[in-house]
């Protein structure tokens, strides 16, 4: 908040986008109510569960709903904010920009699988526990990125001791410029959706579709949200494995670390792209 006066103070700012709820949606609306400058809501999917439904700072957050110049959501939470506010406006959640995220390659001999996002607390609801389980039976020539940090390093890295899982390189952080290049240098994407009790967008997720990389997966992933967004070339991008049956999910990868020979992208046709999101958020914009 005390950074947030700081920036309007030296700058002329005209409009306040704030992202996540808790805290930026609070402090958009705060700062809105000091200085008088509008305020842009946005949110997450895992806020709208854990905060929203659940009732946490009910009062509160209503009032930040109510007091917003417009709030930028999706189909599926729009009726969540017509309740409290009129002005809702539907936006995707993120589009990868098409000039960074495109099929590119860095050529390299052995099949590359990863993992990548948070590792916190609730590092068991991102199927972290499932891979370490999976690969840790797995032979083969193959190499295993865990990219990530949070809260939950500590304990799962102990985890991780315990199965012996030789394998595989941790590595703590990727700044979100390099994440295309970190992309390039993988084949399989590992995004397990089946032990979260919140099914979110993923951007990482979709990054990697427009990056032309194959994504290991379950049948709890909604497909349905990216498709609206990207006509896949070929189903075989998309690998959802048994993973409650561990041996089967173990002779799926084994197969495919065996039948892998060199590095390969999928071309996909992109329905929405980067420069249509951004315009999309100016007309919205345009309407406070």
């Amino acid at each position: 908040m005390d950074k947030a006066l700081q920036v309007t103070r030296k700058n002329q700012i005209d409009l306040i986008d704030t992202g996540y709820l808790i805290p930026y949606g609070i402090v958009g609306h705060f700062l809105s109510g000091i200085t008088g400058i509008p305020y842009v809501l946005r949110h997450g999917g895992s806020d709208i569960e854990k905060f929203l439904r659940e009732g946490v700072f009910n009062d509160l957050l209503k009032k930040v709903i109510q007091k917003a110049g417009a709030i930028i959501t999706d189909r599926h939470n729009r009726e969540v904010f017509q309740v409290l506010n009129s002005r809702v406006y539907l936006a995707p959640k993120y589009i990868p920009d098409e000039r960074y995220f495109k099929p590119s390659l860095s050529p390299h001999g052995t099949a590359t699988f990863a993992y990548i996002g948070k590792i916190n607390y609730y590092w068991r609801h991102k199927g972290l526990h499932r891979i370490v389980e999976i690969f840790s039976g797995i032979k083969g020539d193959y190499r295993l990125f865990l990219v990530g940090q949070g809260k939950g390093f500590q304990d799962f890295s102990e985890f991780v001791s315990g199965y012996g899982l030789r394998k595989f390189e941790i590595r703590q952080f990727v700044h979100p410029v390099n994440m295309p290049r970190l992309l390039n240098e993988i084949d399989f994407l590992i995004c397990f959706a089946k032990d979260n009790p919140i099914h979110d967008f993923s951007n990482i997720f979709c990054e990697a579709l427009w990056s032309g990389v194959r994504v290991l997966t379950d049948d709890a992933m909604d497909l349905s949200v990216y498709s609206e967004y990207i006509e896949l070339s070929s189903k075989a991008q998309i690998v959802k494995l048994p993973i409650d049956d561990v041996e089967a999910t173990r002779t799926k990868i084994t197969e495919m670390i065996r039948d892998w020979k060199e590095p390969a992208r999928y071309n996909n046709t992109i329905k929405y792209s980067f420069n249509r999101y951004l315009d999309t958020n100016l007309e919205i914009y345009s309407c406070i």
